[in-house]
């Protein structure tokens, strides 16, 4: 268990950890990976290079494979005051077998631009802590970064981190984007890290609390909220960090809930989670009912990672129970009398509006490479429209085709032959869309380069007559804002 021990403690490891180099970069070089999302399927493997050369590898070794290290070697690669300060707040631990040898007791890695402490993935067997209900979930395993890699990063003044665990989401934020951000986490462990964490890393302008969601923030708002809560559909409680409630939707709709109470006119709150489409409405409908009365001031954006079968899920939930017969009939059960009918991972991104309009809600299916950025730039894209100028300002844009599309046509055997029965449009970047379309929307998007803008592209369709030569602008700005909201076609040059 970490100690928050003394300034200096944290200030000799941290000196270490910087002189060491130990970051993201000399990770991924060490285990031959290229990013730290490909981390958890490749841990077991032996380090690229040989540990006990220099302090990054003696670190990896400690830290990050979880193995025992010769403590004269340790001294001499790291320092006897840097092993004297881990051995005082709690990281390192003598091996009960062999007094010569150390080993870490919990893992030490860099993730989001700063160092983290957690429990460990590997190796549950050895150590001072044996994972129970409160386990401190790593920032480095493959769902934790797929939560970093969407999470936006604008700048704000003040960031809320839900069930934080280690605080890697706040620190990152402390850091890199935000004035001043808060980590709430329910469990003590988990907070005890997190200020850990903050301590390690030298970050004043980051405050961990522990409390029940939004509890400890009382009537405070923020700009930004981001949530990476436990959503695991379960049949009996098992851990902290992964139980979600029978339906797996338990704390996630609490905190959409809290979201009304908590934020700022403008801001922007973020979710990584598991949820489902039901019967009665699909997720994104139903994230609507739960923000209550005041749900007309909130635009809804669903962008779903991937899809699971409700049935699927039940068989892999069970694959380890000791009952998993009847397990696996309860589950089917429970998700037919609550309509389940799709389970989604995706991210939940909600929205105050900062002025009247109209808002919007939602949904589309990320591709092989949707980033945050493409994510933020469709937010932003939806915004502009739902404002009385918006189609104005598309009309006077530049338009460019998205050269990823597909066009398919279909044909139909008739009695005067083939004749075509439907044009449709399809694209996996930067989202996988399908979308069926009027002749003329193929025909434009040939022509678009970013060479014109919207209006000239308008007048050129009326002039070769592919479209009414009363047309109104208006409406043909409106069909392109939805090719636009597809992917299918950019704005600018």
């Amino acid at each position: 268990m970490p100690h928050l021990g003394t300034p200096q403690q944290f200030a000799t490891i941290r000196a270490l950890l910087q002189r060491a180099e130990y970051d993201e970069a000399q990770l991924c070089r060490r285990f031959g990976i290229p990013s730290l999302d490909k981390f958890e399927e490749e841990f077991d493997r032996a380090q690229v290079e040989d540990y006990q050369k220099d302090a990054a590898g003696v670190l990896l070794q400690l830290f990050v494979e979880g193995l025992y290290v010769d403590v004269n070697l340790a001294e001499r690669r790291l320092g006897a005051e840097s092993v004297q300060s881990f051995g005082d707040l709690g990281l390192l631990e003598r091996n009960p077998n062999n007094p010569d040898q150390i080993s870490g007791t919990v893992a030490l890695y860099p993730t989001a631009g700063v160092w983290i402490v957690s429990d460990r993935w590997n190796r549950a067997d050895r150590g001072s802590y044996k994972p129970e209900n409160d386990v401190v979930y790593p920032a480095i395993v493959s769902n934790a970064q797929r939560f970093l890699k969407f999470m936006p990063a604008t700048p704000c003044r003040s960031m809320l981190d839900l069930c934080s665990g280690t605080a890697f989401a706040a620190l990152r934020g402390g850091k890199e984007f935000a004035e001043h951000t808060w980590a709430f986490d329910i469990a003590d462990r988990s907070t005890l890290f997190g200020e850990f964490n903050r301590r390690l890393n030298g970050l004043e302008n980051v405050t961990v609390a522990t409390g029940d969601l939004y509890d400890p923030a009382e009537s405070r708002r923020f700009d930004r909220i981001v949530a990476h809560p436990p959503y695991v559909p379960v049949l009996r409680p098992k851990w902290i960090y992964h139980d979600g409630g029978q339906d797996g939707e338990q704390i996630i709709r609490r905190a959409v809930e809290g979201v009304s109470d908590h934020l700022e006119p403008g801001g922007l709150f973020y979710l990584l989670a598991m949820a489902s489409d039901r019967a009665d409405a699909p997720y994104e409908r139903r994230v609507r009912q739960w923000l209550g009365e005041n749900e007309t001031e909130f635009d809804i954006a669903v962008f779903a990672v991937r899809s699971l079968d409700p049935e699927e899920f039940a068989v892999r939930a069970v694959v380890n129970s000791e009952n998993a017969s009847s397990d696996v009939r309860e589950f089917k059960r429970l998700f037919r009398s609550l309509g389940v009918q799709d389970m989604i991972y995706a991210v939940l991104l909600i929205q105050r509006r900062m002025e009247e309009r109209p808002v919007f809600t939602i949904r589309r299916q990320n591709g092989p490479g949707t980033t945050v950025d493409h994510i933020m730039a469709t937010l932003q894209w939806e915004t502009s429209i739902t404002r009385s100028e918006g189609l104005d300002s598309l009309m006077s844009s530049p338009l460019r085709a998205n050269r990823d599309a597909e066009m398919r046509v279909r044909h139909q055997l008739t009695d005067e032959g083939w004749q075509v029965a439907e044009y449709m449009l399809r694209t996996t970047y930067p989202f996988s869309m399908d979308a069926r379309t009027d002749p003329w929307a193929p025909y434009l998007m040939a022509q678009c380069d970013g060479s014109k803008t919207t209006a000239e592209y308008f007048e050129d369709l009326k002039a070769q007559e592919v479209i009414p030569s009363d047309a109104a602008p208006e409406e043909f700005a409106r069909a392109l804002a939805v090719l636009i909201s597809g992917g299918f076609l950019l704005i600018g040059q």
